[in-house]
């Protein structure tokens, strides 16, 4: 009669086994699932990129039909900049523009324009991040969104 109660204690910790084996694989995961923000080194090199992302495209006659007639202020739209990047990097921040201001902003950007925005981009994060798998992280996450970011936050 000890025979099914030790074959019923068995099943009960086999189970409770696979249960705690079934949690750490998860946390395992969730640990391992570190935000592309957090691989690019948080709040700091964020706004590092934002403020070479910004500054040069402010610089660059391509670019200059976008601020015509503005007065952009450099620290506020890094600021921005920083907060839209975070956002669409996983990084918690709350972005200044939803999906759909961001379509709209990029459909007045040229592919020229486009492009030297992307290439600014590029630098910016070059010069930041030395890693190329983060990089392109970065670049395969927010590229296509990077015309609408820039023209909507100037």
């Amino acid at each position: 009669m000890k025979h099914p109660s030790i074959v019923s204690c068995t099943i009960s910790v086999m189970a409770s086994v696979m249960a705690l084996l079934s949690g750490c694989s998860s946390m395992g995961s969730a640990a391992s699932a570190v935000s592309a923000y957090e691989k690019l080194g948080g709040s700091s090199n964020m706004s590092s990129i934002a403020s070479g992302f910004v500054n040069s495209s402010l610089k660059d006659p391509q670019l200059s039909s976008l601020t015509a007639g503005k007065s952009v202020d450099p620290t506020s739209t890094t600021e921005k900049v920083s907060n839209q990047l975070c956002s669409l990097l996983g990084g918690g921040c709350k972005a200044p523009l939803s999906s759909s201001q961001l379509t709209e902003a990029a459909s007045k950007v040229s592919p020229d324009q486009s492009k030297a925005i992307s290439q600014h981009f590029a630098s910016a994060l070059n010069s930041v991040v030395s890693d190329p798998h983060v990089r392109e992280l970065a670049t395969k996450t927010v590229g296509s969104k990077l015309p609408g970011v820039l023209t909507g936050l100037l």
